[in-house]
């Protein structure tokens, strides 16, 4: 094994997490804080595979999408467990995950038509790391059984979704913009 896969291994590990993360969630919903485990260490191996990748320039096009599919497959896991047991409703998953399907869908159709993967960018790791953040305090709330309402939850994940509308327009702007420059090469030649 040569050290430049070790990011794409730890995105690779990062999916296999997702059906742990189910089970535990689920079948030992009294325990929730091993979900929560799982839920931490999957997002040590997204800051480790990321560093690791950026430092030895280990970049690779597998490594583009394998990074933020296992991202999103993770968010929108904990999306509908949280909705399944009542936490968040169901709505705010749907908008996430028609969300989520879009930016995949558009990120296949960029790659296929323009050649270029987009690589992620500083306010898209921020919106991973709020999403995180709130997901981190549901957990919290739920584990040392911490008296709150209800719709703390849902404005923490309103203000998730409205960072991660706002983090999706900034990539799609992003986008044409790479798009509009390669147009332009083209043309000149």
């Amino acid at each position: 094994m040569k050290l430049k896969h070790i990011p794409n291994i730890l995105s690779a590990i990062r999916i296999c997490m997702v059906p742990v993360f189910i089970y535990l969630f689920f079948e030992h919903y009294e325990r929730i804080y091993l979900s929560l485990l799982i839920f931490l260490l999957a997002g040590l191996t997204d800051i480790i595979d990321g560093y690791l990748a950026r430092r030895n320039n280990w970049i690779s096009n597998l490594g583009k999408l394998l990074d933020p599919l296992a991202d999103k497959l993770m968010e929108c896991t904990v999306l509908v467990c949280f909705a399944v047991k009542g936490i968040i409703p169901w709505q705010l998953t749907a908008v996430f995950m028609i969300k989520e399907l879009f930016m995949v869908c558009g990120a296949i159709i960029v790659l296929k038509k323009i050649k270029v993967t987009v690589k992620s960018k500083w306010y898209g790791k921020i919106t991973t790391s709020v999403f995180y953040a709130i997901v981190f305090s549901v957990f919290a709330v739920h584990v040392f059984d911490i008296s709150v309402n209800v719709p703390v939850a849902v404005i923490l994940f309103a203000l998730a979704l409205l960072l991660t509308l706002v983090s999706m327009i900034l990539y799609i702007i992003d986008t044409l913009r790479i798009n509009a420059e390669l147009k332009n090469k083209e043309n000149i030649m």
